[in-house]
């Protein structure tokens, strides 16, 4: 039977325990309306700490998942579900319950810009190499991340980068019936991203290393804050 959230969710926080990680906060929501959950955790690297101000940290890395509603249904009364689903939930989502319950973890590691590299349009390629190079020491060439980037054009018409991110996905199938293997996938999740995190602190630097000068440049910032702690 599938495992409940509150199971999935115990082998995620016992995993993150034992794995050392560096939490910053955590944050959990319910959908009030369909009755979705998700979680996200939020993970600095072993040499910062979170200064508990309302800005998120500029290089972290956030787990994060929604459980979605035919999951609870699925894990509190098995697969014979599947025939009275149609009751009580949409459509769309009868469709896609009898494809079987998939989730995906996402990981994604945000990286600090300083004034000079915002302005420097032409050298996100490097940097996006530079990314997946580091990921590719850790894993197979085919589950290389994926780098994406947000660009801005102020009134002048001068771009700018505003954001530079990497995504990691985790595919959970089997390991959503076994506790153990799920166990044993969060281990390989966990260690991959505390190595990672590691690497883009080596590599890029810390938030906190960047002058007062590059923050007061740019007043017109969006700043985006922290969520409720859990």
């Amino acid at each position: 039977m599938l495992l409940t959230y509150e199971n999935f969710v115990a082998v995620l926080l016992g995993a993150i325990e034992r794995s050392g990680l560096n939490i910053a906060y955590t944050q959990e929501l319910l959908d009030t309306h369909a009755l979705g959950r998700s979680l996200t955790i939020t993970c600095l690297p072993d040499e910062l700490e979170d200064d508990s101000g309302p800005e998120e940290p500029p290089l972290r890395a956030v787990i994060a998942f929604r459980w979605s509603p035919e999951f609870t249904v699925f894990s509190l009364r098995g697969g014979d579900s599947l025939d009275d689903i149609e009751r009580f939930v949409d459509e769309r989502l009868f469709a896609q319950s009898y494809a079987g319950p998939s989730l995906d973890v996402e990981v994604t590691y945000f990286l600090p810009l300083n004034f000079d590299q915002q302005r420097d349009v032409a050298s996100l390629p490097l940097v996006a190499h530079g990314i997946q190079e580091l990921h590719s020491s850790l894993v197979e060439d085919s589950a290389v991340m994926r780098v994406d980037s947000i660009i801005s054009f102020d009134p002048g018409g001068v771009a700018r980068v505003r954001t530079i991110t990497a995504l990691r996905v985790w595919n959970l199938n089997d390991a959503l019936y076994d506790a153990d293997l799920l166990a044993l996938t969060f281990e390989e999740l966990c260690a991959e991203l505390h190595a990672m995190l590691e690497l883009l602190y080596a590599q890029f630097g810390s938030a906190h290393e960047r002058s007062d000068d590059d923050s007061d440049s740019l007043p017109g910032d969006r700043r985006y804050f922290k969520p409720p702690t859990a």
